[in-house]
């Protein structure tokens, strides 16, 4: 039977991992939700919740944090509903695990928000920043050799252009 990774292939590992996103990444800026509904949060932070709605009374938004990683490109559905006309993206975003360690970052998870594109080309749907997408599913990805040891995370976003989720990192 094989060794498991010692340390130096794991950070060859990393290493190539780390080296293929940036090369051929694009910047994101991750935006950490430390909440009370957050898997994260304190257990003090999840008892300030609001007894009528069940969301947390105090947001704790940790970030923006600069990052590269790989975005497939996000497509749009329409949608028409009785409020009116809506639009809803939905995208893919890997990010290095190694990149979010150097930069003392926690692990994404559900409830975070990733900022793609900051720039012009999006004005249109936001509002002059980046585009803000919710993290609805964030799972680990590029485990080595059927081992529990992962270089990377893969996130699924959705972006909803009636509840933008700039709403959440923007004050009041």
């Amino acid at each position: 039977m094989g060794k498991v990774l010692d340390d130096c292939e794991l950070e060859l590992f990393d290493c190539i991992n780390q080296d293929l996103i940036e090369l051929a990444g694009t910047e994101i800026n991750f935006y950490a939700n430390e909440s009370g509904g957050s898997p994260r949060s304190s257990l003090e932070a999840r008892r300030k919740v609001d007894p009528l709605y069940g969301e947390p009374t105090e947001r704790t938004i940790k970030g923006p944090i600069r990052l590269m990683g790989f975005v497939e490109y996000p497509e749009y559905s329409p949608m028409a509903e009785e409020t009116g006309f809506g639009r809803e993206w939905d995208a893919q975003v890997v990010i290095s695990r190694a990149s979010l360690d150097e930069k003392n970052a926690p692990y994404p998870s559900e409830m975070d928000i990733i900022e793609l594109w900051r720039t012009p080309y999006h004005d249109a749907w936001s509002l002059g920043k980046g585009m803000f997408f919710d993290v609805i599913k964030a799972k680990h990805d590029g485990h080595i050799n059927d081992t529990p040891t992962f270089t990377q995370f893969r996130l699924t976003l959705k972006r909803r252009s009636q509840f933008g989720a700039e709403r959440r990192v923007t004050p009041p």
